[in-house]
């Protein structure tokens, strides 16, 4: 008996024909999306590894200039891949920080003390970010010299307002970090600035913008930890201290700059440049 040859209908043919039509070009944009991953990859790590180089080379030209002066950074020169961008962008902003630059490829990571020093009460000592006694230290996803502009206002605060030279701003960023004050990619949380301060017997109250309170706090001698947006005192966010007033102007402790808290500061200068500020005080 022979068998009966099976026929496909027309109708039939044209499905599978586009079923396997269907399953062809999904198994394809699957393989090209991969392709257009590895590529998108690819090019997004040679961006940065190019953005990094021209920063570097940028950089570089710049101390070369410093170096004519100071044959010390003729040695940061010599390892300048080997130090991260931000370090390099802030050494060519405030030549300062040589000393500190210096050392860092073998102290990174290292602190060397649990004091800020001798401390009057009443007076508000200046403390650099990039102190080699704490800036060392890692701070979130960076060292102290970079990210610790916060912890390092406050420990002045606390400092001139209850006279204690045990809080460093080492220790300072530790309880920020570990008590979630700390937010990757941006720095202290304001919040550090009036809930987190407590502990240290201090109180931070957010003030508005006005002269006439900030010149009232000041005299009533309390702090000012201002905010600052890009301008005179950074590129991107910053805390800095006020501290009083001297012919009319604000006397600043800018955690990153000497030179800049060698000068006084007119209210129409920082206006526009303050985000967000907060007077401090003894609490009780």
């Amino acid at each position: 008996m022979k068998r009966k040859k099976r026929i496909i209908k027309p109708k039939a043919k044209i499905f599978l024909f586009l079923l396997l039509f269907l399953i062809s070009l999904v198994g394809y944009r699957i393989i090209l999306h991969q392709t257009e991953s590895e590529l998108v990859t690819q090019k997004v790590g040679s961006d940065l590894e190019n953005n990094h180089s021209t920063v570097v080379n940028s950089i570089q030209k710049q101390l070369e200039q410093f170096a004519l002066k100071d044959k010390r950074i003729t040695k940061i020169i010599q390892n300048i891949e080997e130090y991260p961008s931000e370090i390099l962008e802030m050494l060519v902003r405030n030549i300062d920080m040589t000393d500190y630059v210096l050392d860092f490829l073998n102290k990174k990571g290292q602190v060397y003390a649990d004091t800020i020093g001798k401390v009057t009460k009443g007076e508000y000592p200046l403390l650099l970010q990039y102190d080699k006694r704490w800036g060392y230290g890692i701070y979130g996803d960076n060292v102290i010299a970079v990210n610790g502009c916060g912890p390092t206002v406050l420990s002045m605060v606390i400092a001139g307002l209850t006279g204690r030279n045990d809080i460093t701003p080492y220790k300072i960023a530790n309880d920020a970090k570990k008590k979630g004050y700390y937010k990757e990619g941006s720095g202290t949380s304001w919040r550090f600035m009036t809930n987190g301060v407590k502990e240290y017997g201090i109180r931070g109250i957010e003030i508005s913008l006005n002269q006439s309170i900030m010149v009232r706090e000041l005299k009533k001698g309390h702090p000012i930890v201002c905010s600052m947006r890009k301008g005179d005192f950074t590129t991107t966010g910053h805390f800095i201290l006020l501290v009083g007033i001297q012919e009319g102007k604000f006397i600043v402790r800018d955690p990153n700059s000497k030179e800049r808290s060698q000068k006084l500061w007119s209210y129409e200068t920082l206006q526009g440049q303050i985000r967000n500020l907060w007077s401090f005080q003894i609490d009780g």
